[in-house]
């Protein structure tokens, strides 16, 4: 019996309830992609000045790809956050 002030206890998983494919597909989504690469940022200034910092952390050589921005409004003053994705640099094949 359950007493009004107590919460309820969730059942334990096990095989039979899917715990086995749900850590499989845990682990995929945790691999990080092998050829691409992103950074987030933050700032108080300027959405620009979130990008500039996020690409700051990109490896020399490589490609912008996408960038993502949200604005958020809190007290009265505007914050930014910015997430650059970029793609490995391309090898040029010459000798």
């Amino acid at each position: 019996m359950i007493r009004p002030y107590e919460t309820p206890r969730m059942p334990a998983l096990h095989c039979k309830t899917g715990l086995i494919p749900a850590l499989g597909l845990l682990t995929l989504l945790n691999t990080a992609p092998a050829l691409a690469g992103s950074a987030t940022a933050g700032s108080l200034i300027s959405k620009q000045n979130a990008i500039d910092n996020a690409t700051n952390s990109m490896p020399t050589g490589n490609q912008v790809t996408g960038v993502r921005c949200i604005t958020m409004i809190r007290a009265l003053s505007a914050r930014y956050r910015c997430t650059v994705q970029w793609s490995p640099e391309t090898s040029q094949g010459g000798s």
